[in-house]
């Protein structure tokens, strides 16, 4: 949810690499629903509607959700992000299950984790390193 869901369709095709797939806008303007997608897989958005419990982050709220991502190319997808102003909160970084990822936030505050798989991890030593995380 966003309060402003159209400058957050251009940004996160701009900055995050998204295709607007569809968008529906309600009688007074807002998006009421709109579907961005990143090879192959989509996210959902809206603007704010209240009377729906769709609200925002604020200033110094913390979101209570992460959008997280699996993308092709992790580095491309980080320079990329962080040449168009992403705010990167988490670098690149290697993670014992396997991944290569990074954080940032949106334009709203939103928090978005992208990674890419880099080895096979077998679950026990992922179970075994989880005790000593």
């Amino acid at each position: 949810t966003y309060a402003d869901a159209p400058a957050a369709i251009d940004w996160l095709c701009r900055v995050f690499g998204f295709e607007l797939a569809n968008s529906y806008t309600s009688a007074d303007g807002r998006i009421a629903h709109a579907s961005l997608c990143h090879d192959g897989l989509y996210v959902m958005l809206s603007s704010e509607f209240g009377q729906l419990g769709n609200h925002a982050p604020r200033g110094d709220q913390v979101a209570t959700s992460r959008i997280h991502m699996h993308v092709g190319d992790i580095e491309e997808h980080y320079q990329h992000a962080m040449l168009e102003g992403a705010r990167i909160v988490q670098g690149l970084q290697d993670r014992f299950w396997g991944m290569r990822s990074y954080h940032a936030l949106d334009l709203e505050g939103h928090r978005w984790s992208f990674c890419q798989r880099i080895r096979d991890v077998p679950r026990v030593e992922v179970e075994r390193r989880l005790l000593t995380w």
